[in-house]
């Protein structure tokens, strides 16, 4: 290759702000020093720098970084350059991706200064330097979430927002005071309850007077990109069920609600009841706990979701997106009852942004279900006799077989790797490379990515060896026998459904999937 475009790539975290005292060397203006002066005793020219300044380094989505990546893609550069490996990211396996397989592909040379790589020369150890960054940020996330805890135990609150209705003490942070605005609407809302209204009712109504919805009142990052209603927002009923079932307005405070759901991942999961950290009495109370009592009866008992029995397709409908199932919900007014589906994730934690509703009118689904699996059924009856019906079922089942095939080589793959890397720590241990306690810290991690990825392809050879016996027992009689029962009876049964379809899969456009029990059956869904 002729002459490198080269760019210089700098990050900082915030936690690495906090360890400037102690090493210099962190800091931004440090990082382009040496890097600057690598190019200049090696003859490289830098074109163009990138710079996330307070970007942890366990997420890629970071502005500087896909610039580059953009300008990567354009042409525009073809050499990168950071201080080390860490500086990249510290997240073993998306940054072992961008140094193995991305910048190759890309034909992008990569250079990380102090830890002596270069992609034109490799290193072998690349593994074991990236597993010791990914342990670094493993260990650094858990001593923070153990002083959070501590913190939290204590009564001290962390948020970076206060709960509507209240806000942080300007003379100390961690306490809570009455916000003189937002409790004003809070109690409103406790009081509007009381007084028979439901939450889509005081919902709606908050959202007419243009009331701002918490996160446009609170101006968090979220609200400023609020165009609804003129910019107030709409006022959702879950919202306000949490402020109606909230202790933190009796004067507790109620900490640990959510948790990330992993170390190195922007994605929060709510946790269990009794999870949550409550310490009583840490601020002044908005709303009595008399009056907060009496609200608590109103949600007493009253369950929406109605049992899966009840319906044709009950317990068959699951989420496509996250699998979990989807429930069957009743809404009643004064002339009827209609009802509709709703994804079981999304009721119980949509509101950390966890899944969406997947809500469509189950009477009209019910009715298109039918149809559907009747004119499928027709269709088997009608070419019952038909040589090919067994030909196309296999196809069906084949690819499916394609597909388990793929993840078994890729979990084959990282089988190996992991043993490889196992290997190697032994030697580097032997070697004097590495003291034991940082063996110990890895040679955790590694068995246990062993342990995963093996109890992964065990999995996967259940299912296809089970793949295996349908395209060994493929019964037409049975099926047939199944297909002529749904299509003379007149009032159809659940477990008759049951018997023709073992799943129902619902997306985000609304689009529906079904999984026939015979695999006969769904030559007649392509």
């Amino acid at each position: 290759m002729g002459k490198y475009l080269c760019a210089d790539y700098l990050r900082l975290s915030k936690e690495d702000l906090k360890k400037l005292k102690m090493d210099e060397s962190m800091s931004i203006e440090s990082q382009r020093m040496i890097i600057e002066s690598f190019c200049k005793f090696n003859d490289l020219e830098l074109i163009k720098e990138y710079v996330d300044d307070g970007y942890t380094g366990s997420d890629f989505d970071r502005p500087a970084f896909k610039e580059m990546l953009k300008d990567i893609e354009s042409g525009k550069i073809n050499c990168v350059i950071t201080k080390d490996f860490s500086r990249l990211g510290r997240e073993l396996y998306q940054t072992g991706t961008y140094i193995e397989d991305y910048f190759m592909d890309k034909n992008v040379r990569y250079i990380a200064i102090n830890d002596g790589y270069d992609s034109l020369v490799g290193d072998s150890t690349i593994p074991m330097k990236l597993t010791f960054n990914d342990y670094t940020l493993r260990d650094t996330s858990k001593k923070i979430k153990s002083a959070f805890k501590a913190r939290q135990m204590n009564g001290y609150y962390i948020g970076s927002f206060a709960k509507y209705g209240l806000k942080k003490d300007p003379k100390d942070p961690h306490h809570l005071i009455i916000d003189p605005i937002a409790s004003v609407v809070v109690k409103r809302i406790f009081d509007m309850a009381l007084q028979g209204n439901k939450c889509n009712k005081i919902a709606s109504t908050l959202t007419s007077e243009k009331i701002p919805i918490p996160i446009v009142y609170k101006k968090e990052g979220r609200g400023l990109d609020v165009t609804e209603n003129d910019g107030y927002g709409i006022w959702r009923p879950q919202t306000i069920k949490d402020i109606l079932t909230s202790e933190m307005y009796i004067g507790n405070m109620v900490q640990n609600i959510c948790n990330k759901i992993r170390y190195n991942s922007k994605k929060n999961r709510a946790t269990k009841r009794e999870d949550h950290i409550i310490v009583e009495n840490t601020h002044d109370a908005i709303i009595d706990k008399e009056k907060f009592d009496e609200v608590q009866k109103l949600f007493t008992g009253k369950k929406k979701i109605v049992t899966n029995n009840s319906y044709l397709f009950g317990g068959l409908l699951f989420c496509k997106e996250c699998g979990h199932s989807i429930s069957i919900l009743k809404k009643k007014n004064k002339k009827n009852e209609s009802h509709y589906t709703q994804c079981c994730l999304y009721s119980k934690k949509g509101k950390y942004g966890l899944c969406n509703s997947h809500r469509i009118n189950y009477d009209w689904l019910e009715n298109d279900l039918l149809k559907i699996l009747s004119e499928v059924c027709q269709g088997f009856i009608k070419e019952y006799d038909n040589k090919l019906l067994l030909e196309e079922a296999n196809n069906i089942i084949n690819e499916d077989l394609n597909r388990v095939n793929s993840i078994m080589n890729m979990l084959n793959k990282d089988i190996l790797k992991y043993e490889n890397a196992i290997k190697q720590l032994y030697l580097d241990k032997v070697d004097g490379k590495i003291n034991e306690e940082i063996f110990n810290s890895l040679i955790e991690k590694y068995n246990d990515d062993l342990k995963n990825a093996k109890k992964s392809k065990s999995d996967v050879e259940k299912e296809k060896n089970l793949l295996l016996s349908k395209t060994q027992t493929l019964d037409y009689e049975s099926c047939a026998k199944k297909v002529t029962e749904f299509l003379s009876t007149k009032k159809i049964a659940q477990g008759i459904i049951k018997g023709l379809i073992s799943k129902i899969e619902i997306d985000n456009d609304k689009k529906i999937k079904i999984y026939f029990t015979f695999p006969e059956l769904s030559v007649y869904t392509r």
